[in-house]
């Protein structure tokens, strides 16, 4: 691969791994300040740039298998990784389709979304993992999706891992935007060395409550979720 190719990856990679942290840093500030919007869009952005990262890195099309190969050759990365994971490569796919086949399987059953909490402790402890919007546990830091439960703290320390590489590339491709940002007191770098690392902050363990929290029983004669009372 023409390394000015492999320069945009890596810039774009680079990004990517900003992007996330950002949005871990907004997720413990909205955990604090128990502010639910913030928090699911903070974990929105996290999935979507995990996303963008994975599908870089372990592409599921023929046609960019090449490309994701010879990005991970040059990082050091396996095959076999935690991002290189279906439910992760996928999570924006077809995404109006993913909502209508979970309402569909849902029906009927005690469904759970925009819930922020330990779901252990709550009223709604025996609800599925399959009958879950979207949710996130603040005890075992699990964001739930569709059905689909994400550890957090697993992902981010495998992005960590990933944008520690990708600096310590990036800063030999693009030494000025390093100087200049250490000129800036932004980002210090010395010549010659690995990139000072930048793993993502895992989110803070605080009780938080939900301003909306709701869970209810679909019934079979719609075909779309009816939010049925808001708990406090």
């Amino acid at each position: 691969m023409d390394m000015k190719v492999i320069g945009l990856h890596i810039h774009e990679l680079r990004n990517q791994n900003r992007f996330i942290e950002a949005s871990v840093n907004i997720l413990n500030q909205s955990l604090e300040k128990q502010a639910p919007v913030g928090v699911f869009f903070a974990l929105q952005n996290i999935m979507l740039g995990t996303n963008q990262i994975s599908r870089t890195l372990w592409s599921p099309r023929k046609k960019g298998k090449e490309r994701a190969a010879s990005l991970r050759e040059i990082l050091e990365l396996p095959e076999k990784y935690p991002l290189n994971n279906e439910s992760i490569l996928s999570l924006v796919d077809h995404a109006d389709e993913a909502n209508d086949q979970w309402i569909n399987q849902s029906q009927d059953q005690y469904i759970l979304y925009d819930y922020i909490g330990d779901i252990a402790t709550s009223q709604h402890k025996d609800v599925e993992t399959k009958n879950i919007f979207r949710a996130f546990d603040t005890n075992t830091k699990i964001y739930t999706f569709l059905g689909t439960g994400f550890n957090l703290e697993a992902l981010l320390k495998a992005i960590g891992d990933v944008s520690n590489r990708v600096n310590q590339l990036h800063v030999r491709l693009f030494p000025d935007q390093w100087k200049e940002a250490e000129e800036e007191n932004a980002e210090p770098v010395a010549d010659e060395k690995p990139a000072r690392k930048t793993t993502p902050k895992k989110p803070k363990v605080k009780k938080t409550s939900t301003k909306k929290t709701t869970a209810q029983k679909t019934t079979a004669k719609k075909t779309t979720a009816k939010k049925a009372a808001t708990k406090k």
